[in-house]
């Protein structure tokens, strides 16, 4: 009977619910938050709520699904906590697609107010991070285009991102890996919302340093900066024709990078080697698509990549910043060396040979192939 007891009582915790449960009626739910600064040196959060829904469309059909609210702190938990005060509920972080934060937040420190949301047990680490222009304010609100809830297509965007190579999609767990370096280096997307179109645009990126926005790269820079950390899922290069103003799109389905640190004669450089396979997706004019035209195309876009990638090694080395992590495949392949290396890395790598191969190959269709005797 004690045994059975026991067993009741086991049953009646175990069965009884989530120890932290909320009830729907007592929070509201969090999708988006913004991070800027004030003048006086305050944080101001910036958090877009979900309106809870009575199942009922009202006679336009223009309600609003959510809401803006703000309150300010000396630290981002102070500010949040102050948000009860505005919202008259403790918020749920649970459903954040993305946290934005703005230019002077992100150039006084980027650590700092993330933080509470590094430690939150509440999150996943998914959600997105984005740099944005000027404040993180506006990019909370502008309006979505293809979806009504706007933070659900920021999170579509970035998703969609691998496909367009023009900017770098972060989450959180991703940044909080990033800045883990003792150099405290890294990369977000940046965001450009347009205030009198109420909409944004994502595009480039900024350099992070010692836990702070130092520089911004640009869309051929990042995209440089993709194909060497196989970000790049598919993407459109643009290859000049032989007569002038003339434009072939290559696309690319997919791309493979190696890198491989090689130490000589006390030497150390890094040798990357890129394979993007794609096929001809357009032609501004036609031109004979033989073997030796296929051959031709095939060197420009190599050509192209290997400049993208140059471009981004040269800023990412005028920051002395190792935004491709090459420290990590130095510090497996020479262990030894790197004590020696590690102190003084930055210095290192602003002056580290990058020996770039990219060895493009262009797919045919079944037709082609047959006419050109490529089967």
């Amino acid at each position: 009977m004690k045994t059975l007891a026991v067993v009741v009582g086991l049953l009646t915790f175990l069965l009884s619910g989530c120890w932290n449960n909320i009830d729907l009626t007592e929070t509201r739910f969090v999708t988006a938050v913004g991070i800027d600064l004030n003048e006086e040196g305050r944080y101001v959060l910036t958090v877009n709520v979900m309106k809870p829904s009575s199942g009922k469309a009202d006679a336009g059909g223009t309600a609003e699904k959510s809401t803006i609210i703000q309150s300010t702190g000396y630290t981002i938990f102070d500010a949040a906590r102050n948000m009860i005060e505005y919202s008259g509920y403790k918020l749920s972080y649970h459903h954040m697609q993305y946290l934005a934060i703005g230019t002077e937040a992100a150039k006084k420190d980027i650590i700092g107010p993330l933080d509470l949301f590094f430690r939150d047990q509440e999150l996943s680490g998914r959600h997105w991070i984005i740099y944005v222009e000027g404040k993180a304010e506006s990019l909370l609100r502008t309006k979505g285009i293809t979806n009504d809830i706007q933070p659900l297509q920021i999170n579509e965007e970035m998703i969609a991102s691998r496909a367009v190579g023009k900017y770098p999609p972060v989450r959180s767990l991703d940044l909080m890996r990033m800045l883990a370096t003792k150099e405290k280096v890294g990369y977000l997307p940046i965001s450009h919302p347009f205030k009198s179109l109420k909409e944004s645009r994502e595009a480039g990126a900024v350099i992070i340093k010692g836990g702070k926005v130092v520089s911004s790269i640009s869309e051929t820079q990042v995209r440089g900066l993709l194909w060497v950390t196989r970000k790049i899922k598919s993407t459109i290069v643009i290859v000049p024709l032989k007569k002038p103003g003339q434009y072939g799109s290559i696309e690319v389905l997919d791309s493979r990078a190696k890198i491989r640190p090689v130490l000589e004669n006390n030497q150390l450089t890094i040798q990357v080697t890129v394979h993007p396979h794609g096929i001809v997706g357009s032609l501004d004019h036609p031109i004979p698509m033989d073997s030796e035209t296929y051959k031709w195309l095939q060197v420009k876009m190599s050509q192209i990549i290997k400049e993208e990638i140059h471009a981004a090694v040269a800023i990412a080395q005028k920051n002395k910043a190792d935004i491709f992590g090459f420290h990590e495949y130095v510090h497996r392949k020479y262990p030894k060396e790197w004590k020696v290396w590690e102190q003084q890395w930055p210095d290192h790598f602003s002056q580290l040979e990058v020996k770039v191969n990219v060895q493009s190959k262009l797919l045919l269709n079944g037709l082609l192939a047959e006419q050109l005797g490529e089967k």
